[in-house]
């Protein structure tokens, strides 16, 4: 485990105190687009456990709202964008994914659990990160205020 997985309490502070905003504005996102897949970019995910907890709770959301909206359908797949500098230690991240899937599962009583899938995207935010509109919805907790300039890829 990295020094900032063991010290990020800080960052799971602020995290914390702006969920609610988070998890409303993917679901209002969600009810109006209804994708099939749901494309979700974390970046500055960094190397601790903060990014797994948050998307597992942006997974939640989503499919609490699916539920309410359209029951019969299936859930959405989705797709999880981790983006951090080259230099992250994403290996970290991707040795607790096993945890992450069980949890998940266990969330969902074993019941209908989506198919989730997660990818590392390394980069700086100065430069375009991914392809023209393939991400539905973008996450930073605690790195953006890093940024110096504003570049906004759409």
């Amino acid at each position: 485990m990295t020094d900032f997985a063991r010290n990020s309490s800080v960052q799971k502070k602020a995290s914390d105190k702006t969920k609610h905003i988070t998890l409303e504005t993917v679901q209002q996102l969600y009810k109006e687009t209804r994708p099939k897949s749901l494309k979700i970019a974390d970046l500055g995910c960094s190397s601790g456990p903060n990014t797994l907890s948050t998307i597992r709770d942006i997974i939640k959301a989503v499919k609490f709202a699916h539920h309410l909206e359209i029951p019969n359908q299936p859930l959405p797949e989705f797709s999880i964008l981790l983006n951090d500098l080259p230099s992250n230690d994403f290996n970290s991240i991707f040795k607790s994914l096993p945890d992450f899937h069980t949890k998940l599962k266990r969330d969902t009583n074993y019941g209908d659990c989506p198919s989730v899938f997660i990818a590392a995207n390394p980069g700086s935010f100065y430069g375009r990160l991914f392809p023209e509109k393939t991400i539905h919805f973008i996450y930073s907790s605690f790195s953006l205020h890093w940024l110096s300039k504003v570049n906004i890829y759409i």
